[in-house]
């Protein structure tokens, strides 16, 4: 799957040095071929032209067409009836309309029109026609890229019965988790998804050190295998035996994949084989695995005829020996660690080379557990090793799967962005040479393609369970969001000093949201909304989106059981209050995300959100069911 995805990768941007456009026009502006000498993405435009629709529909069905431009007013019907159909037949192909200068831009838009440019201005200046052309295509291949990227990642991972993920090399982002997830912790993939540290909390308290030690030793560039307990939902307790590699770049650790697996079954079969094995009668020469007993100073007291075989030794070998002497010297300290978890823990596990007598090393994999006497001393540890060898195969080929995800992710994470990056550099020639609010509009478009990128290749972050609470003032909290956030004139009324008991950094994201929703949103008269492959429907002018609301109030306030985050812009309408945190939807050119996100922090907390309208008619968020700090 990977070959095939870079085979069809390398064959888009062979294609993507020429763009096959279709115009439809009877008064036509553009040649059938227009260059672009300094373009570091397409070099050319190659133009079908057709002064009729009908004429036009005919053509689209048997050639392939990257995008089309059309006059608003054809002699057969209208541009704006022609480019209905085209998105009944074709609900991505990128249509350029040409209106008049007296045309509703937005009328258009809703009709299936991907963006409108005038004629008069396309008449005085065609090379900006040419470009607006040029970068809508850059625009539908990269969406279409990204879409094709998340499908493939998603099959791929989906394949493996085990548990695999990404993190960033810090942990603070979860990058890709597949449903494995659910299977082993008992929670959702969104809830990871949206609160990377989340997995922290269903670890148990004997091993969260360990494991903490561990993701450390990962984020500076070493690999690490490890098994460790959780605690589900349900309150059942798993075994998970995890391994985590570091993907570096550059000389840092920019991801961390991995793949852990439920154990749980083997680990009870261990128990009770420990346990009948323990008994002073129990036969354990007829144990096939290495049995051992050591021991009050971790010495070998007991131990079966399967550790003699495996080691070369005879038992009056075995009996002066240290244990460490059984072992490779690279893994002595491992033992002696491991020997001493299980002494303060009351079980132990960890692998090790056994060390034969010929000098060669197996690996092996221990497990061991406390023996206490009556008033609850320790008397020695009792446990069992098994020979891994077979298992080399399996985690050679695990590896190899994790360093085609990484590698997978490396190609994602860079060419998802080349057709953006092409789009961002012809736009600063374009600004060189005129200066118009079109190309202003076009820079932030720039922005809601590159935040797309960003939402699809590092999720929310948030989650199910407020993690880390603690009392956290919500003056402090609004006024370092507010430094955050670019408000322009927007006067901020801050009238609150409660104290509530919440994670800082979800409460943080969740003011940042509402602030940046209230900012950009509170002067923006249409909504639009998002399909999932990120096109536009019923969208303001480009002019308007992204733009900080100038003269806009924003007012931070109590509740009897939370607070509330009110501005006096054009508010949401009443029929839409109901859908605003669902993702795609966004009253500007954002990805639509903010206000999802929101909602999943409240969630995360065990409040509720809803929106109405405030005192002077614009938004207001009220969330509820907060728990107060009293002094």
């Amino acid at each position: 799957m990977m070959n095939f995805y870079l085979h069809n990768m390398s064959d888009t941007y062979a294609a993507a040095n020429s763009m096959h456009v279709l115009q439809v026009d009877d008064r036509p502006l553009l040649d059938e071929t227009v260059e672009f000498p300094d373009s570091r993405g397409p070099d050319s435009l190659t133009l079908t032209t057709t002064d009729r629709a009908d004429s036009a529909l005919d053509r689209l069905e048997g050639t392939a067409i990257d995008g089309i431009v059309a006059a608003d007013n054809l002699p057969d019907r209208s541009g704006r009836e022609f480019a209905e159909i085209v998105r009944e037949r074709d609900s991505n192909v990128p249509v350029l309309l040409l209106t008049e200068p007296e045309s509703v831009a937005s009328d258009a838009i809703s009709n299936g029109v991907t963006d409108v440019f005038r004629r008069d201005t396309a008449v005085a200046r065609r090379d900006l026609l040419a470009n607006r052309i040029r970068l809508l295509v850059e625009h539908h291949r990269s969406t279409e890229l990204a879409s094709r990227t998340r499908q493939q990642l998603t099959e791929l991972a989906e394949q493996s019965s085990e548990l695999l993920w990404v993190f960033s090399g810090d942990w603070t982002e979860i990058q890709f988790v597949n449903s494995a997830y659910e299977t082993l912790y008992g929670r959702s993939v969104e809830s990871l998804q949206t609160s990377p540290d989340e997995f922290m909390t269903a670890i148990h308290p004997t091993d969260q050190d360990r494991v903490i030690q561990s993701m450390q030793r990962v984020s500076a560039g070493e690999s690490v295998e490890l098994e460790f307990q959780i605690t589900r939902p349900d309150g059942e307790q798993r075994w998970v035996r995890a391994k985590a590699q570091p993907i570096v770049e550059d000389g840092t650790v920019a991801r961390i994949v991995g793949a852990s697996r439920d154990i749980t079954e083997r680990k009870r079969c261990e128990s009770e084989h420990i346990a009948e094995i323990d008994r002073p009668d129990a036969p354990v020469d007829a144990v096939p695995d290495l049995f051992y007993e050591l021991d009050e100073n971790g010495e070998l007291a007991r131990w079966n005829d399967a550790l003699a075989a495996a080691t070369g030794y005879t038992d009056a070998d075995l009996g002066p020996m240290s244990l460490t002497a059984l072992f490779a010297p690279s893994d002595r300290e491992t033992v002696r660690q491991g020997i001493e978890t299980a002494f303060s823990t009351g079980e132990t596990s960890f692998e090790a080379d056994l060390l034969t007598a010929d000098g060669t090393t197996v690996p092996y994999e221990f497990t061991g557990g406390r023996i206490t006497a009556a008033d609850g001393s320790p008397l020695g540890v009792v446990g069992i090793g098994r020979d891994i060898s077979a298992r080399e195969s399996r985690q050679q080929a695990l590896e190899q799967q994790n360093k085609r995800l990484g590698e997978f992710a490396s190609v994602v994470s860079h060419d998802l962005r080349n057709p953006l990056d092409v789009a961002r550099g012809q736009l600063e020639l374009a600004q060189i040479e005129h200066d118009s609010d079109h190309l202003d509009a076009v820079k932030r478009a720039h922005g809601r393609i590159g935040q797309l990128i960003d939402d699809l290749l590092t999720l929310a972050q948030n989650g199910e369970t407020a993690l880390d609470s603690e009392p956290v003032p919500l003056q402090t909290v609004v006024e370092q969001c507010w430094q955050t956030v670019e408000t322009g004139d927007t006067t901020l009324e801050l009238q609150t000093s409660t104290v509530v008991r919440a994670d800082p950094s979800r409460l943080r994201q969740l003011f940042g949201n509402l602030i940046r929703n209230s900012v950009e949103h509170g002067q923006t008269p249409h909504t639009e909304r998002q399909d999932d492959a990120g096109e536009q429907r019923a969208t303001t002018s480009l002019s308007q989106s992204q733009r900080p609301a100038a003269d806009l109030t924003l007012t931070v306030g109590e509740l009897d059981d939370g607070f509330y985050v009110a501005d006096d812009g054009v508010g949401i309408p009443a029929g839409e209050r109901d859908t605003v945190f669902e993702g795609g939807y966004s009253l500007a050119s954002g990805p639509g995300f903010g206000l999802r996100i929101v909602d999943e922090i409240v969630d995360t907390h065990g409040w509720s959100i809803t929106v109405t309208e405030s005192d002077a008619g614009g938004a207001r968020f009220e969330i509820t069911g907060v728990e107060f700090e009293t002094a």
